[in-house]
């Protein structure tokens, strides 16, 4: 048992690979608030986009936002499985709603100054495998969640000239299953025996960073922004469950510190002529920072689970880029339509069940309406164009080889409200 128990603590040590990996570069794309927002779109998304650009709001407003966004997701693994008569293993696949709500209050004050509230969602997501599935060796189920809450305050220096920042307190919140082998002389071991069934409990805790931008409005015709999301550091602590047919169950006290890259968001909003609106957003997402995750473990009742140790990641730089256009004619009416590309930016050969993500265009569209002078709401629609993962070159262990899909839907719903 003693034996096991040592088993163990090496296996809760090594489960913060899973995690480590989990953070890809794909979680966002240039959409939070809805596809009409943006670093040089004055909106109380701003909060997220752009802090400086809320100074040029009139005014105090309330923005609010929520993108129902759908995904189906299936993984046909390559092979025929050892432990199931030599048949093809079972297609593994889910179907996932994550709301991404974005709340944005915006404050006009006198001597040009302006403050801000932001509470949003930049990073989530959720995958619901089952348990027992093909994939469950990579991890099969995740919940994985990161909250913001933002405080701005901007100046105007000169009419066509606004400067911004703001502190990001922010809570991720981490609850995931994966099996891993008992038998580590063969880490692709997938014998029923053999495997260990992980849960990371629901470790939550806090980050810290800070954001800060520049809007420039020369004409009331063109706008441009950059602002810069600087990275933020996490520290989670919560329990970590193992379970076992050979060694029973274990219990131990897990702790994680991270850091989320820094980020870089770069718009143009111009008006060639009153009636139309043509709009680019480019955002550079630095995931290569992100070397490494410091991880520690501690089990009172079993001294040799205590592990620190620091995992290696391998992701690399994306740039989203979003452009559309819009016509503002037809009286109280925008309606508008555009593109976003977003890549995977995970080498294939790392892609596995929950570190998953695809090369994508999306195709949208979406139309507000000014029910009164103070009163704008909105509604609009994307869909994906997904690029299948098939990976035949897995440095994974199991192997992560096969066919990965996935059809994802956005729904965007927003009210602005200036008072």
């Amino acid at each position: 048992m003693k034996r096991y128990r040592f088993w163990i603590g090496l296996i809760l040590a090594s489960l913060f690979i899973l995690p480590a990996k989990a953070f890809s570069n794909g979680y966002t794309s240039p959409w939070l608030g809805g596809p009409l927002e943006g670093p040089a779109v004055a909106s109380g998304s701003g909060v997220y986009w752009n802090p400086a650009s809320i100074g040029d709001i009139k005014g105090n407003s309330l923005f609010f936002s929520i993108e129902p966004t759908y995904e189906y997701v299936s993984y046909q693994r390559a092979g025929l499985n050892p432990y199931n008569n030599d048949l093809p293993y079972n297609k593994a696949s889910f179907h996932a709603w994550a709301p991404l709500p974005t709340l944005g209050l915006t404050f006009e004050l006198p001597e040009n100054f302006s403050l801000g509230l932001g509470l949003y969602a930049p990073f989530a997501r959720d995958a619901y495998y089952p348990k027992d599935g093909a994939e469950r060796f990579n991890g099969s189920q995740e919940t994985m969640i990161f909250a913001n809450v933002t405080p701005i305050i901007t100046y105007k220096i000169i009419p066509s000239l606004i400067i911004g920042a703001g502190f990001n307190y922010s809570t991720m919140y981490l609850d995931e299953y994966q099996s891993t082998t008992l038998d580590f002389a063969n880490p692709s071991d997938e014998n029923p025996l053999y495997e260990a069934k992980i849960h990371i409990k629901g470790n939550t805790g806090p980050g810290y960073g800070w954001t800060a931008g520049i809007y420039f409005k020369p004409t009331p015709n063109f706008s441009a922004g950059i602002a810069y999301i600087a990275s933020t550091n996490y520290t989670i602590k919560g329990n970590t469950d193992i379970s076992t047919q050979l060694a029973g169950n274990i219990t131990a006290k897990s702790k994680l510190n991270l850091t989320m890259p820094q980020i870089i968001n770069f718009g143009l909003h111009f008006l060639p002529t009153k009636d139309w609106i043509v709009d680019l957003t480019e955002q550079w997402i630095n995931w290569s920072q992100y070397k490494n995750i410091h991880a520690q473990l501690y089990d009172a009742s079993n001294p040799l689970a205590n592990r620190d140790m620091y995992v290696l990641t391998g992701f690399e730089d994306i740039l989203n880029s979003k452009v559309w256009a819009g016509y503002q004619g037809f009286r109280n009416w925008l309606i508008a339509a555009g593109v976003t590309y977003d890549p995977a930016g995970i080498p294939q050969n790392h892609i596995y069940s929950l570190n998953l993500e695809f090369n994508k265009m999306d195709v949208f569209a979406e139309v507000k309406y000014d029910v009164s002078p103070s009163t704008t709401i909105g509604v609009g629609f994307d869909h994906s164009i997904v690029e299948d993962q098939n990976v035949t070159d897995s440095i994974i262990q199991p192997s992560s080889n096969g066919v990965y899909k996935a059809n994802i839907e956005k729904i965007t719903l927003l009210v602005n409200y200036k008072f």
